[in-house]
């Protein structure tokens, strides 16, 4: 008598195969028959898939802990401890980019590699249980690793979804913390360099209404954070805590991820709110975060835009070869919009920056506006129009004083245009 597999399977032959069923029926009967009754239904009906060109190929399953270098064709199960950044690479002129993870099942853990179009096809999450086919187990730096044979496939089993902390319950020696938060203050960026290794390191504050903390990107994610400006709305993923001067700090290491965030997070303003004060311009001091109001007198000389890197946001250069960026390599450029206006009250003037969203809001055009007023008319009359426009117009900013390193002179650097 069929068991339901052995039904199902039949079923499944006939309507791919174009045969009845009793049609398969028989083939599996004949198989049987064959060898004496010493072959089972089952193992009939797998006979026959494989005559028909529909057998599945039988992979064994392995646990981490037994794998060696040179198997092939096996599957193994287990936990997803870590995810490490994609990256892309420029191998002999061939361009590609891998993402690897870290997976373990109790008897072991392996790093798994992905390459090229499987890095974007699975939607891989820290804890979910994972089964992966087909697999090839070699060795990079004396530690095994797996890869994904050909037709190899990763079948997420149980996803966990990312769960997020907020700032205010994050300890020391703390890993994998995840947190979504706002770009309060970026602090330059420094070089070191020690006995053993050199490198770049770059601080800034977040915020999540709960906290406000202090972080540190290191190297490939210094690189990284550059690309973000004070205000904006952020997540981190895979960092990790340390107590330091300033309490509890969080750290970017090479694992770690940064990104734009699509999840809700509180206005600059709001984040602050409690700390925050409007402050007459000859009031503020250095370093203090405040909110100014006043009327613009006047919009500085300048190009009010720079070109970066489309890829990576870094500052690039035009040459007559064109451009190309130190960094990355790309060629892609993309305009930042920078204006500097005069904001005055019954105190005083101060030069007050704005970047990107905030610089746009204050002349009142967006991007492709930008752009192709720059490209259309000489810098001098875009100046010129926009001094009309924008004298004796009224503006509530929320920022902090620093001194300019090239001129010495104090400006107001813009977070939020209220």
């Amino acid at each position: 008598m069929q068991t339901q597999n052995t039904a199902q399977v039949i079923t499944e032959l006939a309507t791919k195969t174009g045969k009845s069923e009793a049609e398969i029926t028989e083939l599996v009967k004949a198989k049987i028959d064959k060898f004496s009754g010493l072959l089972t239904e089952q193992g009939a009906v797998f006979m026959v898939q494989k005559e028909l060109g529909m057998g599945k190929e039988q992979l064994e399953q392995m646990q981490i802990g037994q794998i060696e270098e040179g198997m092939k064709g096996i599957e193994v199960k287990g936990i997803v401890e870590g995810i490490f950044p994609a990256k892309e690479f420029d191998k002999g002129g061939k361009k590609g980019k891998l993402k690897s993870f870290i997976l373990s099942d109790g008897t072991g853990e392996v790093r798994v590699t992905l390459w090229n179009d499987q890095v974007d096809k699975y939607d891989l999450t820290r804890g979910s249980e994972v089964k992966i086919s087909n697999v090839l187990v070699s060795k990079f730096n004396e530690k095994k690793q797996i890869t994904l044979g050909f037709n190899g496939t990763i079948e997420i089993l149980n996803k966990k979804e990312e769960e997020f902390e907020k700032l205010s319950n994050l300890k020391s020696a703390m890993t994998s913390v995840n947190v979504v938060g706002r770009i309060m203050r970026k602090f330059p960026c420094k070089d070191f360099e020690t006995t053993d290794r050199k490198g770049k390191l770059c601080s800034f504050q977040i915020s999540d209404g709960s906290a406000m903390l202090r972080a540190t990107a290191w190297n490939e994610k210094a690189n990284e954070l550059e690309k973000f400006e004070e205000g904006n709305a952020i997540e981190i993923k895979n960092a990790y805590t340390k107590e330091g001067r300033f309490g509890v700090e969080m750290h970017l290491g090479y694992s770690a991820q940064i990104a734009e965030t699509k999840k809700e997070v509180a206005s600059s303003a709001e984040l602050m709110k409690d700390s925050l004060k409007e402050k007459k311009i000859s009031e503020i001091l250095p370093g203090e975060n405040a909110i100014i109001i006043g009327t613009i007198n006047g919009v500085e000389k300048g190009n009010l835009a720079y070109d970066v890197c489309k890829k990576c946001n870094k500052k690039i250069t035009r040459t007559e070869n064109g451009v190309l960026c130190e960094t990355c390599g790309e060629t892609e450029v993309r305009k930042n919009a920078v204006v500097g206006v005069i904001v005055q009250d019954e105190t005083g003037e101060i030069k007050t920056t704005m970047f990107r969203e905030n610089a746009l809001k204050t002349i009142g055009m967006n991007q492709e506006e930008l752009e192709k007023t720059l490209a259309e008319k000489p810098i001098d009359v875009v100046i010129a129009e926009l001094n009309g426009k924008l004298i004796g117009k009224q503006i509530k900013v929320l920022g902090y004083m620093k001194t300019n390193q090239f001129s010495g002179n104090n400006e107001f650097m813009a977070k939020e245009i209220i």
